[in-house]
């Protein structure tokens, strides 16, 4: 009776199957197969792995998987050929040391102060948050005076119409601003060290 290396090996010739084509089309090690065919049951993995490669191997080649393990089982003598644990030798590579967990530690925490000098640098180098209440966009008035009012951020500077204004605590600030006859043009500017500047400019005009 043929061994299940010979039947494999037989089946591959007979279809101009190289070993390395099979490995790559299987993704199974070409070392894998060689062992299998060559019926070196010590170095291969334990029985459920092999026995899963096998089932692929036979079905690749167009074998009937059942006969060829049942043909493994008789050949094989688990006493005799004791298979290497490879999958629990990988789960002890990949287990995490106290030393590991501190290298990891240390990595996550450069992460994380990297990731705080990105955002403080990119806050540092936006330009401040700038919004004008009143007065309204394009608006028409009698009044002379009108105050302007808005909110920016409290590390900012304000400035209206080159004055400069201050701002409180939660970043409010307010202007009162006597108006000439007709059209009147108001720039409000909100700067901060080493950003660069929010602008609004609103149109009134004051008609008697």
């Amino acid at each position: 009776m043929q061994t299940v290396g010979e039947l494999f090996k037989k089946q591959r010739n007979a279809k101009s199957i190289s070993i390395h084509k099979a490995s790559r089309d299987l993704l199974i090690k070409e070392r894998n197969l060689e062992q299998i065919e060559d019926g070196d049951w010590e170095n291969l993995p334990e029985p459920p792995f092999t026995k899963g490669f096998i089932k692929n191997y036979a079905n690749y080649l167009g074998l009937d998987a059942d006969r060829i393990l049942a043909t493994y089982r008789r050949e094989y003598d688990e006493a005799r050929y004791p298979h290497k644990k490879l999958p629990i030798e990988a789960k002890k590579r990949l287990m995490l040391t106290p030393n590991k967990m501190a290298g990891l530690g240390f990595i996550l925490l450069g992460i994380a102060f990297i990731s705080y000098l990105i955002f403080h640098y990119l806050s540092i180098r936006s330009a401040p948050k700038l919004e004008v209440l009143t007065p309204a966009d394009d608006l028409t008035t009698h009044i002379e005076i009108i105050q302007v009012r808005g909110v920016t951020e409290i590390s900012a500077t304000v400035a209206i119409d080159g004055e400069f204004v201050p701002v409180d605590q939660e970043g409010n600030f307010f202007y009162q601003i006597h108006l000439k006859e007709g059209r009147n043009v108001i720039e409000i500017i909100s700067s901060k060290r080493l950003s660069p500047k929010s602008k609004v400019t609103k149109v009134v005009r004051l008609s008697r």
